[in-house]
Parts: structure tokens; sequence; C-alpha cells
């Protein structure tokens, strides 16, 4: 394959402001040579790229749970691409990887091999059409809500399992693993096409638009008895919520804190944490590469449920490289339906 001569680059333009979305205006596309890679290097062509609301605080100012960027810096992200030149006697041309890849037409990467998980480059063995789905449902999304559901939810048969930002990318993934380990499933979503597209499509038992809704009397009602397993996503007051409405020993999973940490505005801190000591419930965060020993095991188990139709795919595209600041800004206006990706170049003919 001949190879462009520049290589088009997403860089940090300014940090937004308390309470400014995330746009083009934090950007820069720019041109730059195409890079050269040199022994132990591979060269990779971009074809998807992800978003998550943390991706807002790597260009925010301050101090986070991520690693800030500078200004000028190309963007960081991961993504899925195919290696275009190698020079890494572990990588041939042709092979799919995924890693941080970062928004860009072309990464150059350079493997260290020491674990080859999900969060470092690893390549893609196995393929499923559309690509796609090894970034959302068969990927980091999936991974991120089995393991969250399995191993700190530790949901039962019968178990009442709410989960918030429902209809977003790990919030999707979750609302159908509940259901797959037998939970009866409560989704909050912000729009009420959204409540019904998690009945509908992702077979959710119940849903709440926390818009328009009265949250707490919602789960008095859908809830009698108490929420056995609450997978936040979000933080802040909805988290508050639902920690009066827990049943005895709940288990809290704490995944994501777009409307704290992640989003623009004050944080705010739920003042009723004593509800975890009047229902002996625990309250838990983790990260999903903690769990990195286990990663072929949940694979397998996602693609399972995925060929048996118990998984649907949840991937939300747009096209283009120049999209994806708008596609980051959408996780926060309440644009997106599943994992937005961004497909930057045409998927690779199979075989």
């Amino acid at each position: 394959m001949d190879l462009p001569t520049f290589n088009r680059q997403w860089r940090v333009a300014r940090r937004p402001l308390d309470g400014e979305p995330v746009g083009d205006h934090n950007f820069d596309l720019v041109s730059s040579p195409m890079p050269v890679p040199e022994e132990g290097e591979i060269l990779v062509q971009v074809i998807l790229l992800g978003t998550s609301p943390a991706q807002r605080s790597y260009i925010t100012g301050g101090v986070g749970m991520h690693s800030k960027l500078g200004i000028g810096d190309p963007m960081r992200g991961r993504g899925l691409g195919i290696v275009r030149h190698s020079r890494h006697p572990a990588y041939r041309e042709g092979e799919i990887v995924i890693g941080s890849l970062g928004w860009q037409d072309y990464a150059l990467l350079r493997p260290d091999g020491t674990t080859g998980t999900i969060f470092d480059i690893y390549k893609v063995d196995n393929p499923v059409w559309p690509l796609r789905l090894h970034l959302g449902t068969l990927g980091a999304a999936g991974m991120t809500a089995y393991f969250g559901l399995t191993k700190v939810g530790q949901v039962q048969p019968g178990d009442t399992v709410l989960v918030s930002a429902a209809a977003g990318g790990v919030g999707s993934a979750a609302v159908q693993i509940a259901r797959a380990l037998g939970g009866r499933v409560i989704g909050i979503a912000g729009s009420d096409d959204k409540c019904a597209w998690l009945r509908d499509t992702l077979k959710a038992d119940a849903s709440i638009n926390y818009r328009s809704a009265d949250l707490a009397g919602r789960l008095r009602e859908l809830a009698p008895d108490g929420i056995n397993v609450y997978f936040d996503n979000v933080g802040g007051t909805i988290l508050n919520t639902v920690l009066d409405h827990l049943a005895l020993r709940a288990r809290v999973i704490i995944c994501g804190l777009i409307a704290t940490d992640y989003a623009p505005g004050e944080r705010y801190g739920p003042p009723n944490y004593t509800r975890l000591l009047r229902y002996r419930s625990r309250m838990e965060g983790f990260f999903v590469q903690d769990h990195a020993a286990e990663f072929p095991v949940a694979e397998r188990q996602l693609r399972a449920w995925y060929d048996q139709g118990v998984l649907l795919p949840i991937e939300d595209p747009s096209q283009g490289l120049e999209t994806m600041p708008a596609a980051l800004g959408s996780l926060f206006a309440g644009g997106n339906r599943g994992v937005r990706l961004c497909q930057v170049a045409p998927d690779p003919s199979p075989g």
C-alpha cells in the first residue's frame, strides 16, 4: 500500500472552561509529516476511534484521575487499526491491532509486549466484522460491564439491577449483561426515546427518564424491596438518590463519573453515603484492567452471548476523523446511544 505523505492529527488547542462543552474549538486539525518506523516500531493506519467521557478530563486543567495533555499535544484515544509497515518481529503488515492510537490517521507505536492486555497494543487474532464490535460490544465497553457486574456487583439470578447512563456505551452493555446473568434490570437515561430503546431493543425490564420523572418516586414504585446492585456511571445527585433505595447487603459499583469528575461544573459528593451502613451494603470502584488475567474468559463469554443473540451490537459510529471533537462532545449532551465511535477509514476486507 502506498502511504500518504502527511498524517492528519487533532491536537489540543485550548482547555475547556468550567461549564463549557467540549468541541472543535478545543482542538486544531493539523497535517504533519508521515512518521517512519524505526527498529522495534510499527506504523498503524487508524480504522476506528473510540470515545469516553474520561477523554474530556485529558484536556482540562487541575488534578484528576487521568494524566493531562499539554497544549499542542496530539489528542489521546483508543482505537483499532491495521499494521501498514512493521519493523517489529511480532507484528506483520495487514494484522489488526487495538491500542492507544490517538486522534490521527496513522499512529507510530513501539509495542513492548509486556502484558498483551486490551489496554496495551494487542492483536485481534480472530476478527469479527464489522470491526467496530471490537471497540464496543466485544471490547472495552463489554469487558467493563462484564467485570463490574460479575466481580464487583456479583449479580445473582433474581437481583434487581439498576444501571445509570444506561443508554451510553458501558451502560448499554451492562443492561444486556445483567439480564444475561438473570437480573431484573432497570435503566436510567435522559430522554423518552432512550428509555424506549432500553426497553424495546435491549429488553430492560423498566426504564426511568431522570430529566422528567421523579427518580425517587419511580424507584419506590419499580423496586419496592430495594436495589440489589447499582451499576453507576454518573455519580452526583443520581448516586445520592439511589443510595436511599438500596436493599439489604446491596452492591454499588462505581464505574464512571460523568456527572462529576468528567463533566464541567461543581463536584458533588453523596450525603446519603450513611445508607451504606444502614443497609449493610458496600460501594466499590474498579478499573477493568485490574482483571487483565481473566480477559480471555470474558472475551469468550461475550462472544458466546453475541453469537446467541443475547448481546446485541451497541456501536453508534460517526464518519470521518474530522467528526471526533463533536463525537466526544455528544457524550455530555445526550447525543449518543450505545458506544460512540468514529469510523476514520473503511474496514479492510475480511481475510
